[in-house]
């Protein structure tokens, strides 16, 4: 069973990714670990991309359940904040 990765966060997560198809991880840093991973340790990894653009830690934070604990990831990266800041402004 491979381990399972999970990429949260705001637009620099989002990069662009798919909606319907968990493959298509968008252009940004997602899919490049992905992309190295992937070649390195063929699989070994699952990997989703749940980054939404715009996105506030209140909005993660909404998403708890379905997005962290549903899914089971062994690993996460969390990039989010800038959203937070500039509303606030």
């Amino acid at each position: 069973m491979p381990n399972v990765i999970l990429f949260q966060g705001d637009s620099i997560t989002d990069a662009a990714r798919s909606r319907e198809n968990d493959f298509f991880m968008g252009y940004g840093y997602a899919n490049m670990v992905a992309g190295e991973l992937s070649a390195d340790y063929p699989y070994t990894y699952k990997f989703y991309n749940r980054g939404i653009s715009g996105n506030r830690v209140v909005d993660l934070y909404a998403r708890v359940r379905s997005d962290m604990i549903n899914l089971k990831p062994d690993y996460m990266s969390l990039l989010v904040g800038v959203n937070d800041v500039w509303h606030g402004f």
